[in-house]
């Protein structure tokens, strides 16, 4: 698609202005900053995009405050953005869209769909092969259902939301409007329940909430929802989850949370807004967690966090006092050798209680 520098800072006038070059110059993809191509449009936010960018034949460069008397004077046109991956999300779902999903029949919704005639399908709605849409199911206009997925009766399904290929939706379960759920997810499924008796013989715990995912949440390929045992496990608005991550029934999360790849979170774990997450954390079952928290990968959470901040390790500890941890871990076998070199100066043994 061919694009006019100043189509891209018309529509977005508070985070784009041209301080270099002409408006009239047209760019025709958005690249790495290494672009070998002078028609693409590159994003320089850092020194090492700078330093790839040096390399590169792009005419059309976005930039920093920081990084705009660094660019060379051979580049034709620069525009200034105050948040420079901001620019590149927004510049790229405006201008260079992808669909994420292709028809494999003329029709909108495939002949080889199965779909109940009590559900309700909107206009402008695509609808793959060996699709089964249960009954009652409501889906909203400009949805995508991808092939092979599984929306169980009485799933609600908003707006313009992309259910991606192989996914799995449960019974009653509601997903809100523009939301991205990837493939190999299952949302809704029985959480993991049993009551045991006298002969130690497990007996599973029926589930009778559902899981509400709010508007613009996008869910990664792999993931696991559980539904709740009496009340709704639920999504907030705009959070985002990476692939690969497992939720226990009766789980609560904030509004644009961020979550990422090989999260566990334990049944009835309740998680506030705007918290990020990184990867291969694990929650224990029953806590809470306050808003604005972030959280290093690798790491394990067994109590309840009630003030926003940074956190790390297992234990978890501030992360100032974690970054200090993990730099002493390396120093334990030299402390040790000390150590016993100390015992043998003294006469003691290392056992010795004197």
């Amino acid at each position: 698609m061919a694009v006019r520098i100043q189509e891209i800072v018309d529509k977005f006038p508070g985070l784009l202005s041209l301080v270099r070059g002409s408006a009239d110059t047209i760019f025709d993809k958005m690249h790495a900053p290494d672009s070998r191509a002078p028609n693409s449009l590159i994003f320089v936010s850092n020194a090492e995009h700078l330093r790839e960018a040096f390399k590169s034949s792009a005419q059309s460069w976005v930039v920093n405050k920081a990084i705009e008397p660094l660019v060379p004077a051979s580049t034709v046109n620069v525009l200034l953005s105050p948040n420079v991956p901001l620019a590149m999300a927004l510049i790229g779902k405006e201008f260079f869209p992808q669909t994420g999903y292709q028809k494999i029949s003329a029709e909108s919704i495939d002949p080889r769909a199965v779909i109940s005639t009590s559900a309700k399908i909107a206009k402008n709605c695509v609808i793959g092969p060996g699709a089964v849409i249960g009954d009652r199911v409501e889906v909203g206009d400009g949805c995508v259902i991808g092939a092979n997925c599984v929306l169980e009766a009485g799933v609600r399904v908003g707006p313009r939301t992309h259910v991606h290929p192989l996914v799995m939706i449960s019974r009653e379960c509601e997903i809100g409007a523009d939301c991205i759920i990837k493939s190999h997810t299952v949302i809704g499924g029985d959480g993991y329940g049993y009551a045991q008796d006298e002969s130690h013989i497990h007996h599973r715990i029926q589930h009778y909430g559902r899981v509400i995912i709010e508007d613009r949440v996008h869910i990664g390929s792999g993931v696991q929802i559980d539904r709740g045992t009496f009340i709704d496990s639920r999504i907030g608005e705009g959070t985002k989850i990476d692939n690969h991550c497992h939720f226990g029934h009766n789980i609560i999360i904030g509004k644009h949370t961020l979550i990422t790849g090989g999260m566990i979170a334990a049944g009835s774990v309740t998680i506030g807004s705007h918290c990020v997450f990184g990867g291969r954390t694990t929650i224990k079952g029953h806590l809470s967690i306050c808003d604005r928290v972030q959280i290093a990968g690798i790491s394990g959470i067994t109590k309840s966090i009630t003030q926003p901040g940074s956190y790390g390790g297992l234990p978890l500890q501030e992360m100032s006092k974690e970054m200090r941890t993990r730099a002493t871990l390396k120093e334990i076998p030299d402390m040790a050798k000390q150590l016993r070199r100390i015992f043998k100066h003294l006469g003691l043994s290392p056992e010795s209680n004197t």
